[in-house]
């Protein structure tokens, strides 16, 4: 596994903290390859992952970008099992309107220009702007999988796919914003919807377990925001999540051992 800093010739720069697209974009900025690849300050990446990118490119001329896979590790650092899912060949601007296969930034390299022209990542949606750089390409260029094994990805509680809520808000901002680009086209519609679908229940179920636990920690306000976004974007959820509550309430209520029945009905 190698870090930046791992690196010969790496040059630290700092800015204030504006976001994860601007601290991309700065590095892109800065930097004077004609090949990019984006890793995050506690991934890594695996032995050979440049030189893979690299030939894969050269071999995919067309190809605006490729990607690979990545291993799961824990925050000390122990790689663990990790499922790696089937290649996608084709149609990858229609696959990913319905779901982000790409795992991590760092499994991605791409061809500078190519981000040069899209105008690299969005700070609007920063918990998601990987994915709509992927799908702001994969729209007009060719992009290739090639499902070798190239960065490995920590897991801790700090991860911001860990935001349940923003990751449903700004997902669906993404997706939104492709409906333009495919009107009047039956299979890109279908596959927006699918994502559509995809991306409320995916992060609808973990905005549901982030309700639970702050009234748990009886942190009602914060409930109460989460609960507004998930009746926005995702109401069956909401609605599921309601249900279950009173059902739980009802199956746990004390019974009383005595009935008393009363009347104020006056008898002649």
């Amino acid at each position: 596994m190698r870090t930046a800093q791992a690196f010969s010739g790496t040059r630290c720069i700092s800015q204030p903290n504006g976001g994860l697209s601007r601290a991309r974009n700065r590095g892109l900025k800065e930097s004077k390859g004609r090949y990019v690849v984006f890793l995050d300050a506690d991934d890594a990446l695996a032995t050979g992952a440049l030189d893979i990118g690299v030939a894969e490119l050269a071999a995919h001329p067309a190809a605006a970008f490729v990607f690979g896979r990545c291993r799961t590790m824990t925050s000390d650092g122990t790689l663990i099992s990790t499922i790696n899912e089937p290649r996608v060949e084709r149609d990858h601007y229609r696959e990913l309107l319905k779901r982000n296969y790409i795992w991590m930034p760092a499994t991605v390299m791409f061809r500078r220009d190519v981000l040069d022209r899209i105008g690299g990542f969005d700070p609007t949606v920063n918990a998601a702007a990987d994915y709509s750089v992927y799908l702001r390409i994969a729209r007009t260029s060719p992009v290739r999988d090639h499902g070798q094994i190239v960065a490995h990805y920590r897991k801790h509680a700090g991860n911001m796919s860990g935001n349940a809520t923003r990751m449903l808000q700004e997902s669906l901002t993404v997706l939104r914003r492709e409906r333009t680009f495919i009107e009047g086209d039956p299979a890109l519609l279908a596959a927006y919807y699918e994502g559509w679908q995809h991306w409320r229940d995916f992060y609808g179920s973990k905005v549901v377990e982030e309700i639970r636990e702050h009234i748990r920690a009886r942190e009602f306000g914060r409930a109460t925001q989460k609960s507004a976004v998930l009746g926005w974007l995702h109401p069956q959820a909401l609605g599921h999540f309601a249900t279950r509550k009173l059902v739980s309430r009802l199956r746990w209520a004390p019974k009383s051992t005595d009935t008393h029945i009363s009347s104020d009905t006056e008898h002649d």
